[in-house]
């Protein structure tokens, strides 16, 4: 279990660029070499991609309803308003 934890460490670090320039070749040299690593690799991609857009739909969400709230307030709505006619 341990090794796994390190390998999805490594991969973390490798996708989001915290390693120095020889330890992102010294790993795409093993993606290259390891099949199994390079889609465990591609799933953890898509894994914080998901997560990214997941983040971004919440705090969309998060806006609109601000938005809404502030809107509801008919002073703030209206001194809103005036400002961009």
């Amino acid at each position: 279990m341990r090794k796994q934890l390190c390998e999805i460490r490594d991969i973390g670090q490798y996708l989001e660029q915290q390693q120095d320039t020889a330890g992102q070749r010294v790993f795409e040299a093993r993606e290259l070499t390891s099949p199994e690593l390079a889609e465990k690799v591609s799933y953890q991609r898509k894994i914080v991609q998901l997560v990214r857009w997941l983040a971004r739909r919440n705090r969309r969400r998060q806006l609109d309803n601000l938005y809404r709230q502030l809107m509801t307030d008919e002073t703030y709505r209206q001194k809103i308003t005036s400002i961009f006619q």
